[in-house]
C-alpha cells in the first residue's frame, strides 16, 4: 500500500496529497457519532458526509493515476484542479448541512436549503463537464494498451450515466421508490431492504471507473474485444438495478 501510494504522488502529487486529506477527514468523522447522538432518516447525521468524503478521496486518487497516461501535463493539471475545487465546494455544502442536521440532498423546505441543493447540483454538472473533457482526451491517446484505455472509457462513459442519474433522484426528491427515504437499509450504505433504491445504481455507475480501469489492466490489458464485453456486461447488470429500483423492488 505505501509503495502504490508513493507511485500515485509521482503520477499525481496534488491529487494523491488532496484525497489523503479528505480521507483524514472521513477518518475523522467516524469519531463524530460517539459526541453526537443526531439522527436523520436512522442513521447518524454524519453518515453521508463520512460517505461522501470516502467516496471523493477515491475519486481523486483513481484520476490522479490514470491521467498519468495523458502526454499533455497542462490538460491533467486543469482537470485535477477543477474536479478538487467542484468536489471540495460540494463537501463543504453536505458538511454544513450535517452540522445543522439537516438533509443536504432534496431537501427544499426552506428558501435556504433549496438554494444549498441547488448549488450542489450546478456543481456536480460542471464537474461532469471536466469528467466529458477527460473521456475525450482518453479517446484520443495512441499509446494504451487497447483493452486498458477501453476499460477506462468504458468506465468513464458509465461513470457520466451514473452521475447524471442523481438528476433523475433530484428530480424525485427522493431516492427510495414505494416508501418515504429513510426506510431500514443496509449496513453504512443505508441502501432500502424492501423497496428500490435509485442509490444503487448511482453507487455502480460512479465506481465503474475503478472497476473497469481494473480488469482492463490487469486481465485484457491486450484484448480489446473481450474489455467491450466486460464493459457491455457490467453496464447491463447495472443497469438492471435501476429497472428494479424504479419498480419499487429491492435489490436485496
Amino acid at each position: 500500500m505505501k509503495n502504490w501510494y508513493l507511485e500515485l504522488v509521482r503520477r499525481n502529487q496534488f491529487l494523491a496529497y488532496s484525497g489523503l486529506v479528505f480521507l483524514i477527514m472521513a477518518l475523522t468523522m467516524c469519531l463524530a457519532p460517539l459526541f453526537d447522538s443526531r439522527e436523520l432518516f436512522g442513521v447518524s447525521v454524519w453518515n453521508k458526509p463520512i460517505k461522501f468524503y470516502i467516496s471523493t478521496t477515491v475519486l481523486l486518487w483513481t484520476i490522479g493515476w490514470i491521467m498519468h497516461d495523458l502526454p499533455n501535463k497542462k490538460q491533467v493539471r486543469f482537470i485535477s484542479k477543477g474536479v478538487f475545487i467542484c468536489l471540495t465546494l460540494e463537501l463543504v455544502l453536505i458538511t454544513y448541512q450535517a452540522i445543522q442536521g439537516k438533509a443536504s440532498h432534496f431537501n427544499v423546505t426552506n428558501p435556504l436549503d433549496g438554494v444549498i441543493f441547488g448549488m450542489m447540483g450546478m456543481i456536480i454538472f460542471i464537474n461532469s463537464l471536466f469528467f466529458i473533457y477527460l473521456l475525450i482526451l482518453f479517446l484520443r491517446v495512441k499509446t494504451l494498451p487497447r483493452g486498458y484505455q477501453v476499460g477506462i472509457i468504458s468506465g468513464l462513459f458509465i461513470f457520466l450515466l451514473g452521475g447524471y442519474e442523481g438528476y433523475l433522484m433530484a428530480a424525485r426528491l427522493s431516492h427510495t421508490v414505494g416508501a418515504a427515504d429513510g426506510q431500514k437499509g443496509v449496513f453504512f450504505l443505508s441502501w432500502a431492504k424492501s423497496y428500490g433504491d435509485l442509490r444503487i445504481y448511482h453507487f455502480l455507475g460512479l465506481h465503474a471507473l475503478q472497476v473497469l480501469s481494473l480488469i482492463g489492466w490487469y486481465f485484457f490489458k491486450d484484448q480489446p474485444k473481450a474489455m467491450w464485453v466486460t464493459a457491455l456486461i457490467y453496464f447491463i447488470l447495472s443497469s438492471g438495478t435501476l429497472w428494479l429500483a424504479l419498480q419499487g423492488k429491492s435489490f436485496f
